[in-house]
């Protein structure tokens, strides 16, 4: 019995102590230049790319990046930090994927505000619209500044997004 309970001690340790053969994927923490540079988004292009201030500078400090292929879209929360010559460096952090948008299903990013204040590190699903106002919003989302994270926003409530295909051209109220 002893033997036994050893042999099941040795087997639980070395298990444990041994390295998983797979790769980490993770992309948080990387730091880049051109996101191209990062072998995990060889296979992505670009669709959009913002970047938005803290209360406290006067250089943008974030951006959100976002990416596509042929089934997914990513969206890169990124800090954007400049060296003394002034050259650009990008650090991941966080990621939000979207799987598989219905055909109606847009992402839109910084065209929302809450209660009439525009808040340009929000990210939404939405459905596409002819309209100026977004009529259908499914999901919402914030890239936080302080905790460096993509939050979910449950409540909608007082929420607006603007469409931003909108043609101004085509609706002569507006010009």
């Amino acid at each position: 019995m002893r033997n036994l309970f050893f042999i099941f001690t040795l087997f639980l340790i070395v298990s444990c102590g041994s390295k998983t053969d797979k790769p980490n994927h993770s992309i948080i923490g990387k730091e880049f230049q051109k996101f191209e540079h990062i072998n995990a988004l060889a296979d992505y292009t670009k669709i959009s790319d913002t970047s938005f201030y803290d209360n406290t500078f006067h250089e943008p400090m974030y951006g959100i990046l976002h990416l596509q292929n042929q089934n997914h879209n990513l969206l890169l929360f990124k800090s954007i930090a400049r060296d003394s010559i002034n050259t650009i460096t990008y650090t991941v952090l966080d990621t939000l994927e979207i799987k598989d948008l219905n055909t109606p299903e847009v992402i839109s990013i910084g065209y929302c505000e809450f209660n009439e204040e525009q808040n340009i590190n929000l990210i939404s699903l939405v459905d596409k619209t002819d309209s100026l106002y977004i009529q259908n919003i499914k999901k919402v989302w914030q890239a936080n500044t302080e905790t460096h994270k993509i939050e979910p926003i449950i409540d909608f409530t007082g929420l607006n997004c603007i469409n931003e295909s909108y043609e101004v051209l085509d609706h002569p109220k507006l010009k």
